[in-house]
């Protein structure tokens, strides 16, 4: 790039003012073609993905599209949690969207055949494996339950389905949050479940925001889409949340098909296991978009 640089300066000088404009068009010319095939000289190296992670994850975005694995609209979705600094009226609205924080119990309530997946209240967290698939312990072998110690535990139990991708990211915020306000110390396990590690390539551009906005661990299941034997996961659904506290179930709240934002009530089983009021953990979420004045919903 220097080269082509120092060569229109050289030409500039040697033909004088009145030739300027016309080199000027031919070196630019010159410098074009040369950009060009500098490019494809890095796409034939493979190169292109780390001089433009968002052109390459498009790419990828496309290729599902084109596959048929994904819509239009899930890959749009996605690109925009992956990038989320480029939608800032979509961020701004998020931010002043007032969340509530409801009781876990009236979740579901009145339904007559509620789907059950994962263990239930009362019932003790057994350990099972998992390899690591971002951040830290990426391609390690885990054990999600220890790795807790007893402390206050959400599990998120995450399909390749690509709308509650969004409501996972949405969920980190109010995690970042809860974070800086607890003095509890909340541990955050997502397992992704799916039978090809390749079905959440999509996501990795997110992963590493969940993982700087209070997600612990991200790990991908031994047993692939069924889950780990003995937590009984219903495969059919998209998210099982198993909230825990001393290492025994206190809420599990399933979800056929994930939202867009953080549910009110996995909000509120998170105030249950740490053991703060629902209304305290309420003003906090929303703290900002109320510049600072405690507001409550009953």
């Amino acid at each position: 790039m220097m080269k082509i640089l120092t060569l229109i300066l050289a030409t500039t000088i040697a033909f004088g003012s009145s030739a300027m404009a016309q080199n000027n068009d031919e070196a630019r010319g010159r410098a074009e073609r040369a950009e060009r095939a500098e490019r494809a000289e890095r796409d034939e190296r493979g190169e292109s993905g780390d001089s433009d992670p968002r052109a390459a994850f498009r790419e990828k975005l496309g290729a599902l599209v084109e596959a048929g694995k994904i819509s239009r609209e899930e890959a749009v979705d996605l690109y925009r949690t992956a990038f989320p600094e480029r939608s800032t009226a979509r961020q701004q609205y998020e931010n002043k969207r007032v969340k509530e924080v409801k009781a876990p119990d009236l979740f579901n309530k009145g339904v007559q055949n509620p789907i059950f997946s994962g263990p239930q209240p009362g019932e003790k967290l057994v350990s099972f494996q998992a390899v690591g698939y971002a951040g830290e312990h990426k391609e390690q072998m885990l054990d999600p339950i220890a790795m807790a110690n007893n402390r206050p535990h959400l599990i998120v139990f995450q399909d390749d389905e690509g709308a509650s991708s969004r409501g996972l990211y949405d969920l980190s915020g109010s995690l970042a949050t809860i974070g800086r306000k607890s003095d509890v110390d909340l541990h955050v396990s997502v397992i992704l479940l799916s039978d090809d590690p390749v079905d959440f390539e999509p996501y990795a551009g997110m992963f590493p925001a969940l993982l700087e906005r209070g997600v612990d661990v991200i790990a991908f299941s031994k047993e692939g889409r069924e889950g780990p034997g003995a937590y009984g996961l219903d495969r059919t659904v998209s998210q099982t949340f198993v909230l825990a506290k001393g290492g025994k179930v206190v809420h599990n709240l399933v979800f056929p098909k994930g939202g867009v934002y953080a549910d009110s009530h996995v909000l509120g089983g998170i105030a249950d296991i740490i053991g703060e009021k629902r209304e305290t953990v309420q003003a906090w979420l929303n703290q900002e978009a109320t510049g600072g004045r405690e507001m409550r919903r009953r």
